[in-house]
């Protein structure tokens, strides 16, 4: 009987996707034609970094998630300053046009979703599950059509799968749950809460990544999509603007000098809100920009 739910319940899943297959059938077209020398790179230059953030600070602003506007006009926090976190861009020759952040859990600085979702991520780690999170997600409403975020969405699974993460975690707003259950075949992982930080609901969604592909070519294989997102996702170099992109294991690579003292210069506030071990490691890995940047901040504060 067991076996027989299941598999009604894998058919209605594909049902469920056939329904949306019309409007997910142009999702991976490559329609990047007017982009100049298209491109998708890890942030690692001071400027790749503030464009990233600028673009996510003005996406969320456009919608009401800057609840404490910032003359800097840059969205970050101090998870986005970990060797570990991977900010993902998708470039238009040297301009930052669409970006997603990954950042893995770690034991002294935890995901950024711990502040709504902490008990239930801490059952993945008591089964040593080793969990990221995809936030930060931000393409201009000019890009959209172009369908960067399916393109970064290739890119980021491809890294998880070399740096062997085993859970993929979200929160979104309630609203976009459908798209990403039926795109990107997230499922729920915790009810719908209240964040306060963007003023808005959030609901926590999860990819078990040790049998997504699976997954995903079960819901593919043999079935009339217009689009065979197993393929898509599976194979990297297949899109012209992947084709140099190349991932060996997990990132682990600190901002570069220019880079960490402009950022804490920037936001300051971001060494006041954390513990003392989180500062010892923090002035361990930065401590030269750091005090670069407690000077330069001393001579030229930012008005915030």
């Amino acid at each position: 009987m067991a076996e027989k739910v299941s598999r009604d319940e894998r058919v209605k899943a594909i049902e469920k996707r056939r329904t949306i297959r019309i409007r997910r059938s142009s999702l991976t077209k490559n329609k990047l034609d007017d982009i100049d020398k298209p491109a998708i790179k890890i942030a690692e230059t001071l400027d790749e970094y503030r464009q990233a953030f600028n673009i996510v600070y003005k996406e969320y602003d456009l919608v009401g998630y800057i609840t404490k506007p910032h003359p800097a006009q840059l969205h970050y926090g101090i998870h986005s300053l970990l060797p570990t976190t991977c900010v993902f861009t998708f470039k238009s020759y040297k301009d930052v046009i669409s970006t997603l952040t990954q950042v893995e859990d770690t034991r002294l600085f935890g995901l950024p979703m711990d502040a709504l979702y902490k008990p239930e991520i801490d059952q993945l780690r008591a089964r040593g599950r080793k969990v990221a999170e995809i936030c930060a997600l931000a393409t201009p409403s000019e890009g959209r059509w172009h369908n960067l975020l399916m393109f970064l969405g290739k890119a980021y699974f491809q890294y998880a799968l070399e740096a062997k993460i085993n859970d993929i975690l979200i929160m979104v707003n309630p609203k976009h749950v459908t798209f990403y259950k039926a795109i990107f075949m997230f499922e729920e992982f915790a009810e719908e809460r209240f964040y306060g930080p963007v003023g808005a609901p959030a609901v926590a969604l999860r990819i078990d990544y040790d049998v997504f592909w699976e997954k995903l070519e079960e819901t593919f294989k043999d079935q009339e999509f217009e689009t065979d997102l197993y393929t898509f996702f599976r194979r990297i170099h297949n899109a012209g603007v992947d084709k140099y992109m190349k991932f060996s294991g997990a990132r682990n690579i600190p901002l570069d000098y220019d880079a960490a003292r402009y950022f804490f210069q920037v936001r300051p506030e971001l060494l006041e809100n954390i513990n003392a071990e989180q500062l010892e490691y923090i002035e361990t890995l930065y401590h030269k920009a750091l005090y670069s940047a407690e000077d330069i901040q001393m001579r030229y504060p930012v008005t915030v």
